[in-house]
C-alpha cells in the first residue's frame, strides 16, 4: 500500500466521517442514567481525540452486569472501516498485572515465595550481589534500570542505582526477568502461560498472550509521530508506525475490548477480596495488602504487585497504564462501586499520552449515575498556565545573537521580527517552533530565583544585559557531544550537549560523571540509568551506551549547537538552522498538554530511547 506523507497530519486524523469519526456506543440493557453517563464519557473521549489528534480510540466500561463499548475512529489507514469489537489492542504494561497474577498462582502452588530471591528459580539472571526478591521486582523497588537488557553477552552484569527498598524506580527489566522465571517454572513460553493461567479461566478467548505478526490484521491501524526528532506536542502529527512483535514480561498482552471487560470484572472482585477462579481469597487480599509509596511527595499514591492504588473521591481505585511502540492504554477499577473502564488508542507511547483521564472519568461518571448524583465534570484539556510569565520577559543576547521574550497570557519569542509562542515542556523549559531554535529546548537559568539567562544547545543568552558567562568547555566533553541514534523503534535517538563545563541530555538535563566516564542524571543520585561511550576515533566516541543499549553517532548539525568548545574558538559562530531532536521522553513534554493526562517527573536518561517501553509511564508509561 502506498501511503501519502501528508495524509497523516493529526488534524486530518479526526476529520468527521459519517459512521466512523463520531463515537459509537453499544450498551445493551443500559438504564437511562447509565446511558446518560456513557454519553458524557463518549463526549469526553471525543474531546481527547480532537485535543491530542488521536486517530481512533476504543473504550470498554463495566458497571455491575452492564458491558458498554465506546469506539471512535477508523481501523484502517484509509479511514474507511469503523472499529470492530473484535479488534485487538495492545495493553502495554497493564500486562504486568497478568504477570503478577501468575506469580500469585505460583505462590498458591508452592512453587515460589514472593520474599525469595528470583535466582532460586533463575540462577542465570545476571544480577549483582544484592537481594532481588519476587516482590521487590514486582514492586519496582530493587534499583534495577528501566530498560536494560535482562540478559547479555558473556560477562554481562546488571547494576542498581540504590539499595533495595530505599527508592521506587520503574523497571521493565525486572518484569522481563520475572517472565523468564515463569517460563522456567511452567516449561512453556510466557505467552502460553498467560493464555492458560489467566485468559482461559476468565473466558478471554479472543485475546493473545503476545503480539505477533500472525494477528496483525486484527489490530487497528497504528501510528507514530511523523517527526520523532521534534517534541510531540498536541495535536500530534502522525505517520504509520512500524510493527514490532513482543513477548515480554514487561508488556505483550493483546486483548479485545469485550475480553478486557472480563478482566476488569475480575479486578473488581479482587478489590472486594475475591480471588476465584484463579486465586484463593487470602491471596486476592495479599495482592493488595502491601503497596509501596511511589513518590514521597504524594504518599497516597502507591504501587504493589503491578497495580497502582489511586484514591479518588474517597474510593481506592486500582489503576495502571501501558505504552507500546504504537499503542497507549489505561484502566481503572473500583471494587466498592462495581465499575471499571479500559481505554486504548493506537499511537506511540513516546508522546507521553495515556487515556488515564478517560478511564478515571468513566468510573466517576458511572458511579455517580449508580448513586443518583449529578455527573461530575471531567478534567479539562488545556495547556496549563505559566506561573509568573513576567519573570521570563526581557531582552536576551549572547554569542549566538539576540532576541526578546514578551509576556502576556503566555510567552512569545520575538526574533528578527518574527513572533513565535513558546510552548512549555517542563518548568523553565520551553520549545519554540522556529528554524533558528527548533532544534533543542530553551532552558531558562535562575540565580536566587531570578531568571538571568536562557541556554540553548551550547549557547547562553544573558537577560537584560547580564553576562552570565559560561565556563570553558573541555575537549573531552566537547568530543562526547553529538547526536546518537538507534534504528530500534524502542530506543530511538538522543542528543548530548556540551555547555560550559557540563554535559546535558537534550540540552536540558545535567549529567554527572560518577567515575570512569560513566554518567547519570545529576539531580538524582539514586537514578539507576547509566550513560557511557565507546568506539573512539580521534578522541570522539562513535557509540553511546545508554543503560546497555547501543546508539550510533549520527551527527548532522554544526558543532556549535552541541558543543561550546568550538564556540569559544570561533567566537561569533552562528547557530545552525538544521532541526535536532529534543528528548522524546514523554515526561518532559507532558505539561504541554494537560498535566493530569500525561505528566510525570522528568527523568530523561531513564528512557534512553525517548520511546517508552511497555508500560513505563512515569519515565515513560506508569
Amino acid at each position: 500500500m502506498t501511503v501519502s506523507r501528508r495524509l497523516f497530519l493529526a488534524g486530518t486524523a479526526v476529520v468527521a466521517m459519517p459512521g466512523i469519526a463520531a463515537a459509537a456506543i453499544r450498551a445493551p440493557g443500559a438504564t437511562a442514567s447509565q446511558q446518560a453517563a456513557l454519553t458524557a464519557i463518549a463526549a469526553y473521549a471525543e474531546e481527547h481525540r480532537r485535543f491530542f489528534g488521536l486517530p481512533s480510540l476504543g473504550l470498554v466500561v463495566v458497571d455491575g452486569p452492564l458491558t458498554a463499548l465506546i469506539q471512535s475512529g477508523a481501523r484502517d489507514y484509509e479511514k474507511r472501516s469503523p472499529l470492530d469489537p473484535n479488534d485487538l489492542w495492545q495493553v502495554g504494561s497493564i500486562s504486568k498485572s497478568f504477570v503478577a497474577l501468575i506469580c500469585l498462582q505460583l505462590v498458591q502452588e508452592g512453587k515460589i515465595d514472593l520474599e525469595s530471591d528470583i535466582r532460586t528459580v533463575l540462577p542465570e539472571a545476571p544480577l549483582p550481589d544484592a537481594p532481588f526478591t519476587f516482590r521487590g521486582l514486582l514492586d519496582h523497588t530493587t534499583g534495577l534500570p528501566d530498560f536494560a537488557p535482562p540478559f547479555g553477552p558473556e560477562g554481562y552484569k546488571l547494576w542498581t542505582g540504590f539499595k533495595a527498598g530505599s527508592h521506587w524506580s520503574y523497571s521493565n527489566t525486572a518484569y522481563d526477568l520475572i517472565g523468564s522465571a515463569i517460563e522456567r517454572i511452567d516449561g512453556r513460553p510466557l505467552a502460553r502461560s498467560i493464555e492458560a493461567r489467566v485468559m482461559k479461566p476468565l473466558g478471554m478467548n479472543d485475546s493473545r498472550g503476545n503480539i505477533a505478526f500472525r494477528d496483525r490484521t486484527r489490530f487497528p491501524a497504528s501510528y507514530t509521530v511523523i517527526r520523532p526528532d521534534l517534541p510531540a506536542l498536541p495535536p500530534y502529527q502522525l505517520a504509520p508506525a512500524p510493527w514490532v512483535d513482543a513477548s515480554l514480561g514487561a508488556g505483550s498482552v493483546a486483548a479485545t475490548l469485550p475480553d478486557m471487560a472480563k478482566y476488569l470484572r475480575y479486578l473488581i472482585g479482587v478489590g472486594k477480596g475475591h480471588g476465584a477462579p484463579m486465586l484463593s481469597d487470602d491471596l486476592a487480599r495479599l495482592w493488595l495488602a502491601k503497596p509501596v509509596v511511589q513518590d514521597p511527595a504524594v504518599p497516597a499514591e502507591t504501587y504493589g504487585l503491578a497495580l497502582m492504588h489511586r484514591p479518588t473521591d474517597g474510593h481506592d481505585l486500582l489503576h495502571h497504564t501501558g505504552g507500546m511502540v504504537s499503542f497507549a492504554s489505561s484502566f481503572h477499577s473500583d471494587g466498592v462501586s462495581d465499575v471499571g473502564a479500559y481505554a486504548s488508542t493506537p499511537i506511540t507511547a513516546s508522546t507521553g499520552y495515556r487515556p488515564r483521564l478517560i478511564t478515571q472519568f468513566a468510573c466517576q461518571a458511572m458511579r455517580a449515575a449508580k448513586e443518583g448524583k449529578p455527573l461530575p465534570t471531567p478534567t479539562p484539556l488545556a495547556t496549563p498556565p505559566i506561573a509568573k510569565p513576567g519573570d521570563f520577559a526581557g531582552n536576551y543576547a549572547g554569542l549566538g545573537g539576540s532576541f526578546s521574550i514578551e509576556s502576556g497570557s503566555g510567552l512569545t519569542l520575538v526574533d528578527a521580527g518574527t513572533r513565535t509562542p513558546l510552548q512549555m515542556l517542563a518548568p523553565d523549559i520551553f520549545y519554540a517552533d522556529t528554524s533558528r531554535f527548533g532544534a533543542l529546548a530553551l532552558v531558562f537559568v535562575r540565580d536566587k530565583g531570578a531568571i538571568i539567562a536562557v541556554d540553548w544547545g551550547a549557547l547562553r543568552f544573558g537577560r537584560n544585559g547580564a553576562s552570565a558567562k559560561l565556563p570553558a568547555t573541555a575537549e573531552l566533553l566537547a568530543n562526547r557531544a553529538g547526536h546518537y541514534q538507534s534504528d530500534d523503534p524502542w530506543i530511538g535517538g538522543v542528543t548530548i550537549v556540551a555547555r560550559g563545563d557540563k554535559l546535558y541530555l537534550e540540552g536540558a538535563q545535567e549529567l554527572v560523571d560518577i567515575g570512569g566516564d560513566v554518567w547519570r542524571v545529576a539531580a538524582e543520585d539514586w537514578n539507576p540509568e547509566r550513560l557511557s561511550f565507546a568506539g573512539f576515533v580521534n578522541g570522539k566516541p562513535q557509540i553511546a551506551i545508554m543503560s546497555a543499549r547501543l546508539l550510533e553517532r549520527r551527527d548532522d548539525m554544526k558543532s556549535t549547537i552541541v558543543s561550546s568548545y568550538r564556540v569559544k574558538i570561533r567566537q561569533r559562530s552562528r547557530p545552525a538552522r538544521s532541526r535536532r531532536n529534543w528528548t522524546r521522553n514523554p515526561s518532559a513534554r507532558a505539561s504541554s498538554a494537560t498535566a493530569a493526562a500525561c505528566a510525570a517527573p522528568i527523568s530523561m536518561i531513564a528512557a534512553p530511547s525517548g520511546l517508552s517501553r511497555p508500560g513505563n509511564c512515569g519515565i515513560s508509561t506508569r
